[in-house]
């Protein structure tokens, strides 16, 4: 699955961002977000907090073994987080770097990989690899 970018800059041709659409988009982001409970606490308080048969967990933890961010996983948290989606009650979608150790960790469950260009390297056409991890069962 590749992921493609909606909008596009003009140099020979006006852009297609509008402005005038804003209302409209906020409003839809409005109404597809009215259920969701977004919260800020460490993912295993989450996982425990919410844990329920009919919840959906999105997690996207740091890269592996990348010192990319404010707080970064072990390979011991990394451990421990599997540890955890197993034994959910509900449902997740984990996204991740596709690397042979997360394959190999996560190896219970489904995977899927997509190919994305990333958002904060504004000027690179390279697409990055990345695996999206789930318990849903498919169809």
């Amino acid at each position: 699955m590749i992921l493609k970018q909606k909008f596009h800059y003009g140099v020979t041709q006006p852009s297609n961002y509008n402005l005038e659409r804003i209302p409209e988009v906020i409003e839809r982001v409005h109404r597809r977000l009215q259920r969701v409970q977004i919260e800020s606490l460490p993912y295993e308080r989450v996982l425990q907090k919410y844990d329920r048969p009919t919840t959906m967990f999105y997690l996207d933890p740091p890269y592996w073994e990348r010192k990319l961010y404010k707080f970064n996983f072990t390979e011991p948290q990394f451990i421990d987080l599997e540890h955890r989606l197993r034994a959910l009650k509900g449902k997740f979608i984990l996204s991740l770097d596709d690397r042979s150790e997360v394959r190999e960790l996560f190896a219970n469950f489904q995977m899927q990989t997509v190919d994305l260009a990333y958002t904060v390297i504004l000027y690179s056409r390279s697409r990055h690899r990345e695996l999206l991890i789930t318990n849903l069962k498919s169809a």
